[in-house]
């Protein structure tokens, strides 16, 4: 049965949350294998990103004087897979933060108004929305290729603004506990952000009204990187089975999204008034 937490204490615009428990928490991740497959893919697309061939990728010379610093292709392949094994590196750290939010936000004590959601529901919106005006296509085309709806776009945004906020309420309990404090001079750090950019960016917060936001924001990412580095983690190596469960996986969602696209494609052109041959096209497609 679910428990009905109460909400926040809210004073003026700011909600105060408390946790269960502030000690560190614990989480387990799942390390991706890098399998001999992925290897051979990457290399494939590397070659005929360049313009060669298995030919060419025999070849030393060709190899070096399109690769700089690798002299064959046994160099190559070694290099491919340093990169994609730091690739997984990079994405077990990742999930660990995440992780780390998770179990934090499974201490809170309140729950996050409906009113915060929607706030948060919407910014992610804007996000994604901005992100389709660039490819020139209506919203529901991009839906389309990607196999989803209108209503099913919705409610994963809904899922996603719940989980951010109590991240963001959760953050806030703990900084609140643990007293973490931030100033303007922290925040190219913390946001990542060149010293110039940060000015930038804490100029338009400041002439909008926004600083407390910007500050808050980066006092979340401050107490997010406390949390992490004193969590107790156990990091699961991806076994032989499960690695190729999950190329079949992606191979089949993959070959899923270009039917999709091409349906998509095909009917794009079937309703355009100039057909397939406008602009002396001759409507040859490679697929």
């Amino acid at each position: 049965m679910t428990i009905q937490k109460p909400e926040p204490l809210v004073i003026g615009n700011r909600a105060f949350y408390t946790l269960t428990s502030y000690g560190p928490v614990d989480v387990e991740v799942r390390v991706v294998r890098t399998t001999d497959e992925e290897v051979e893919l990457a290399v494939q697309t590397l070659v005929r990103e360049a313009g060669g061939t298995e030919k060419d990728l025999a070849n030393p010379a060709w190899v070096a004087s399109h690769f700089d610093g690798l002299e064959d292709e046994q160099r190559l392949r070694e290099q491919t897979r340093a990169y994609l094994s730091s690739l997984s590196e990079d994405s077990a750290e990742e999930q660990k933060a995440n992780a780390c939010l998770d179990a934090l936000a499974e201490r809170l004590c309140q729950s996050v108004p409906a009113a915060q959601v929607s706030q948060v529901k919407d910014a992610l919106f804007q996000d994604i929305a901005q992100q389709i005006a660039t490819t020139g296509q209506p919203v529901e085309a991009v839906l389309a290729q990607m196999g989803m709806r209108p209503d099913q776009l919705d409610a994963m945004l809904q899922n996603e603004a719940v989980k951010e906020a109590e991240h963001e309420a959760a953050l806030d309990a703990y900084a609140s506990e643990k007293k973490i404090k931030v100033d303007e001079t922290e925040l190219p750090h913390l946001l990542q952000l060149s010293p110039t950019d940060a000015q930038a960016l804490i100029s338009r917060a400041k002439a909008a009204g926004q600083m407390d936001q910007l500050l808050d924001a980066a006092r979340r990412t401050k107490a997010l990187g406390a949390v992490v580095s004193e969590c107790s983690c156990t990091y699961v190596q991806e076994t032989e089975a499960e690695a190729k469960k999950r190329l079949g996986e992606v191979a089949a969602v993959m070959q899923h999204r270009e039917e999709l696209a091409r349906k998509a494609a095909n009917a794009a052109e079937k309703d355009s008034p100039t057909g397939s041959g406008a602009n002396g096209d001759s409507g040859l497609k490679l697929v």
